[in-house]
């Protein structure tokens, strides 16, 4: 009975954990020549897997890039149909993936032409393909949700730990903001009391020279 009780609540939080998880798989179009870029923020530490897959096209070649948030890139392919990438994030922050369409050299293509891309972007603990991994270590469905608990609290902890140094960046960036707002209006304070006495003074002299104050 107790067995069945932590199994339900296991179950329960493994459904959760699928919600909580990040999944993106979609398909669009690539127009002939053209390019069309993806970007997802990324925490660091969390896991990322990528797969695409173009359908037929005639005389149209598909190049891949993936670059980090510091422009860096971290997986590029020329020229091909489908593909698939998989990583751990060292750097958070937001990654571009582009897909550009490319004509065979002397090939003739017909304006408005395409092609259809399937694309998966996975993270977190929907990169891990857990049926395997029960059927490869012979895990039982109590520790194959315990397995997967285990990521997904590892995933969460990563999140979490990303986006609360975030919010710490963007609040020291804040503080400085304010900070530099405050001295500059200080200084503007400062520069109009000083025109104020400056005009008066040159008042006063120009009316002593004009005889009409004393």
């Amino acid at each position: 009975m107790r067995v069945s009780a932590v199994e339900g609540i296991l179950g329960l939080l493994l459904v959760v954990s699928c919600l909580v998880a990040s999944v993106n798989a979609f398909a669009f179009d690539l127009q002939v020549k053209k390019s069309r870029c993806f970007t997802e923020e990324i925490p660091t530490g969390v896991e990322v897997k990528i797969q695409f897959a173009a359908l037929p096209g005639y005389a149209q070649y598909v190049d891949v890039k993936l670059t980090d948030p510091h422009n860096k890139i971290i997986w590029e392919e020329s020229g091909v149909d489908k593909s698939a990438f998989s990583d751990t994030v060292q750097v958070g922050g937001d990654y571009a993936l582009c897909f550009y369409s490319r004509v065979v050299p002397g090939a003739k293509v017909t304006e408005g032409s395409k092609r259809t891309i399937n694309l998966e972007f996975l993270l977190g603990t929907e990169t891990h393909d857990y049926r395997s991994l029960a059927t490869r270590e012979h895990l039982k469905p109590l520790e194959l949700n315990l397995r997967v608990m285990e990521d997904t609290v590892r995933s969460l902890h990563s999140e979490y730990t990303y986006y609360k140094e975030r919010e710490e960046e963007m609040r020291n960036t804040n503080e400085h903001m304010n900070a530099k707002v405050m001295w500059m209006t200080v200084g503007v304070m400062v520069l109009i009391v000083i025109f104020s006495l400056w005009q008066i003074r040159h008042l006063k002299h120009y009316f002593r020279k004009k005889r009409m104050i004393d």
